[in-house]
């Protein structure tokens, strides 16, 4: 049966190509019987066309392994597009800003310390209230909002932005003062406490947040990770059977020492 009659509709169910991601490939067919011409095929008996359909199936499964066929070597194409997107995702992650471990003003009275793994910055602003007597506004408090934490670059995948539980390593919002000198005191004792932070351009990542500064698996140049503390677990683990006490050992007292005897005084002569 030639197929200019076109007894049939084709429905495409948006073919589409995702380079390195996804292909999608869904097409289906719908008889239209006021176009078709089945009158070549009626006068043929049961097994003739059962035979017929048997062979275009069996026609259809070769065209389908052909396609499969295809699709796997799409499959190896584009894994090597999703690789090279990978490795340009590494390339292309922007260098972290930071102040080189010194206190800078950042804007809106917030200051600011950094490196290229932790930042630190504080706010201090005044509550005001309006004087009649003085026809001004005038403070009455301080608030005091603070926060040290880690400093990872900027992503482009804006799935792999990170929440502040990922990266918040301590702070405070909104502590209130009613003198401005304690106010500066506490910032002072927070930056003391956290120095140590800021001793190097980039110090060693802690084991546990290594992830911030990795993309796809790798760790960004110019970064170093801490070497791995072995956990309790882990040090049990390197002992033997014989070293680590069973429960039914049983605490052996400390021996007692036998008492000092002590000379009887010699009593004088009475007088």
């Amino acid at each position: 049966m030639p197929d200019e009659e076109r007894f049939y509709s084709v429905y495409s169910y948006g073919d589409h190509l995702s380079h390195g991601d996804k292909l999608k490939i869904e097409h289906s067919l719908s008889f239209s019987p006021q176009k078709a011409d089945l009158s070549p095929l009626v006068g043929k008996t049961v097994e003739q066309l059962e035979a017929m359909r048997s062979a275009s199936i069996d026609a259809e499964r070769e065209i389908f392994k052909r396609l499969c066929a295809s699709v796997s070597e799409w499959e190896a194409q584009g894994a090597q597009t999703l690789l090279s997107q990978k490795a340009l995702e590494y390339v292309k992650t922007p260098t972290v800003t930071h102040t080189s471990n010194q206190w800078k003003d950042s804007g809106h009275d917030q200051h600011e310390c950094s490196n290229m793994v932790y930042k630190m910055y504080y706010q201090i602003y005044e509550d005001t209230t309006y004087d009649r007597k003085l026809k001004k506004s005038v403070p009455v408090a301080w608030r005091v909002r603070w926060y040290v934490g880690f400093n990872p670059p900027p992503r482009r995948n804006p799935y792999s932005y990170y929440t502040n539980s990922s990266t918040e390593i301590a702070g405070q919002e909104n502590k209130r003062y009613t003198d401005k000198a304690a106010a500066d005191k506490y910032i002072q004792g927070r930056i003391t406490a956290y120095a140590h932070l800021f001793t190097e351009l980039s110090p060693p990542i802690p084991e546990d947040k290594v992830f911030l500064f990795q993309v796809n698996g790798h760790l960004l140049p110019g970064y170093t990770a801490a070497p791995h503390e072995p956990t309790p677990e882990e040090l049990l683990d390197f002992l033997d059977e014989e070293d680590i006490p069973s429960a039914e050992a049983k605490v052996i007292p400390m021996s007692k020492k036998p008492a000092k005897k002590v000379a009887p005084k010699k009593s004088g002569p009475s007088r």
